[in-house]
């Protein structure tokens, strides 16, 4: 198998949302010659159809919370995003107070 890894600059102007019909490429730009998927019989495609694997590393985030940040919408801004998901990790921290002891006190 090929591996390669690389951490992005999220300061790049790669990694934000597109002001024009593409961003300047930016990652491993010589990961895969494109000779080795066209060669006969290579074990990444077939039937044209071709196989990845793509492992993300979201860093320091609880894992319980990533299906949260995974649903959020792709088109804010990341620091918009960033906040939301600090909002909902002091959120979860915060000691749940029962239902029955609001219904309670009303």
């Amino acid at each position: 198998h090929i591996i390669d890894s690389f951490r992005p600059d999220i300061r790049s102007n790669s990694f934000k949302r597109p002001q024009s019909e593409m961003n300047i490429a930016s990652g491993i730009p010589k990961f895969f010659p494109l000779m080795m998927i066209q060669q006969e019989n290579n074990p990444y495609v077939r039937d044209d159809t071709m196989f990845i694997r793509v492992m993300v590393d979201f860093g320091d985030m609880p894992k319980a919370l990533l299906p949260y940040a995974l649903s959020l919408n792709p088109g804010l801004p990341t620091n918009v995003q960033q906040y939301i998901i600090k909002q909902e990790i002091e959120r979860r921290a915060q000691p749940q107070v029962s239902e029955q002891h609001v219904i309670r006190n009303q």
